[in-house]
């Protein structure tokens, strides 16, 4: 029975099965990628579309989203949007090309958005500020049960049935989310908030969609290419006619006096690096274990358990630890640890084997443990109960903007590196491509069979080399994206040590 004495851990258990829903349906899309790849006949850019279209439609309302339970009610706006999640996973699971699959994604994230950054706010409402980390730790460890089952979800459902019936495994969770949250969480409010800030949403979402936009064009039309210099400039003139319109308004989305305060600057450092490595890492990660090693859906989903089965344990240890050690060592142990594990993944190479990505996903997974809850716990004790729902919004939008680039960037990053490798292999081999040849190049699916059978016709008389330059050119671009993670987490570390010495909860 729900009673005034338990009722916060039942607020815990339900606003944790929408993150649940929504851990299931991220770790297990990168392992269901490849055969969507196949199946859909897209490139790795629109393998990229199906994670940046939900992340961008997930980031870019957070903030506004947040207010808006700050104003109408927070339970009200969850439950709204697990039901326009629901429905994005159902359109998703009837896709039958890559646009129609990248707008359902895109349905998908505005649902994740409306119920995500809710939950946090009506969890952190829910326990006394002492209590608040263990709170926070469980509601995370508990939500991500899912990242443990998502990959092999992925993969039984992929492998065996078809990557279509993954989406769907989402509308009867989301089911059993809705019912609990309206037996067990009461509303909630912010009395003091006054209007959703239009203007800066609008520019706020345009500017962040034009960046993304421009960094994917990179690839296909070159960093000198006038579209792409006019998508990145524009939305940078954006994001800062964004910040005046936040400077100027009553109530606006961001407050950004907040980031006056170096340990919410230090906090949002480690937030938005530790989700940019992690984006990079499972996307590429995934590619290179069923292309270059050859390991099936299910196979993949076993070998990312590596990552999921730790983080659980050890967020709520994270959590536990908040208080007698302090946010800014947990965090600078966390993100040290991410950047251990990313040396151990700069060494991999197409005769590695499994073994060196096993012990890279342990590593990554108990330091993202203490980086990513350690953050989010320590940003929302730095702010009173009552802009909860505003902080959480903010706080999520670093996060999953971060999350974004770290897949588009790393993207532009990695075809660019694999190409120029794979082009040296193929002289190396005694064959120039032709201008045609490379403009052909550009549309395959990095490091796959398909890739190999393209090149293969395309140049004959090197088929019998084809796997090894494939592969070869796939591990030099993943090899480049690590090196790059690793010198962000070490970036990481410094953010930590910018947090204040104040234990959490000493802020208030």
């Amino acid at each position: 029975m729900i009673t005034a004495e338990n009722r916060k851990w039942w607020v815990v258990a339900a606003m944790a099965l929408p993150l649940f829903i929504l851990t299931i349906d991220f770790f297990g899309i990168t392992v269901a990628l490849p055969s969507i790849g196949h199946d859909l006949r897209t490139s790795t850019t629109g393998l990229e579309w199906t994670i940046n279209a939900f992340m961008l439609a997930f980031a870019a309302p957070l903030l506004a989203v947040g207010r808006l339970g700050d104003i109408i009610g927070r339970r009200k706006v969850l439950l709204i949007g697990t039901v326009i999640f629901a429905i994005g996973s159902a359109l998703c699971g009837v896709a039958e090309n890559d646009w129609w699959l990248i707008a359902a994604r895109a349905v998908q994230g505005l649902g994740a958005a409306m119920f995500f950054s809710n939950s946090l706010s009506i969890v952190s409402n829910a326990f006394p500020a002492e209590q608040r980390g263990v709170g926070i730790g469980a509601w995370s460890s508990i939500g991500t049960i899912g990242s443990a089952i998502g990959p092999l979800v992925g993969g039984v459902l992929t492998q065996y049935l078809s990557w279509h019936w993954f989406f769907l495994v989402n509308i009867p969770i989301a089911v059993v989310a809705i019912v609990l949250t309206l037996v067990a969480v009461p509303e909630s409010r912010d009395e003091t908030a006054r209007g959703v800030d239009l203007a800066g949403f609008v520019t706020v979402t345009v500017g962040f969609v034009l960046l993304v936009v421009g960094v994917e064009l990179v690839d296909s039309l070159g960093a000198a290419s006038p579209i792409v210099i006019g998508a990145l400039v524009a939305g940078a003139l954006v994001l800062v006619l964004f910040y005046a319109i936040e400077s100027h308004i009553k109530n606006p989305l961001v407050e950004f006096g907040i980031f006056e305060n170096w340990s919410f600057v230090g906090t949002s450092g480690v937030a938005a690096i530790a989700n940019y490595v992690f984006g990079a890492l499972t996307f590429f990660m995934t590619l290179y274990l069923q292309h270059v090693l050859n390991f099936s859906p299910v196979k993949t989903g076993l070998v990312f358990l590596a990552y999921t089965v730790p983080f659980i344990p050890m967020s709520t240890v994270a959590g536990r630890a908040l208080r007698p050690w302090g946010a800014r060592l947990c965090m600078t142990i966390g993100m040290a640890l991410v950047a251990i594990s990313f040396a151990v993944f700069a060494f991999i190479s197409p005769a590695s084997g499994v073994m060196l990505s096993v012990v890279g996903l342990v590593v990554h997974s108990v330091g993202q443990a203490y980086a990513y809850n350690i953050s989010t716990a320590a940003a929302m004790d730095l702010v009173p109960a009552q802009k909860a729902g505003e902080v959480s919004g903010l706080i999520s939008t670093i996060r999953m903007i971060s999350l974004v680039f770290g897949v588009a960037v790393t993207g532009a990053l990695f075809k660019t590196l694999e190409k120029r490798k794979l082009f040296d292999l193929f002289a190396a081999a005694g064959r120039n491509l032709t201008l045609a040849e490379r403009a052909e190049v550009k549309g395959l699916l990095s490091g796959s069979v398909d890739a190999q059978a393209k090149l293969a016709a395309l140049v004959p008389e090197a088929a019998h080399q084809m796997e090894g330059i494939v592969h070869g050119a796939f591990v030099h671009g993943l090899d480049g994206v690590m090196v790059l993670c690793l010198v962000l987490s070490l970036v990481g570390v410094a953010s930590a040590l910018l947090v204040s010495e104040k234990k959490a909860g000493q802020n208030k």
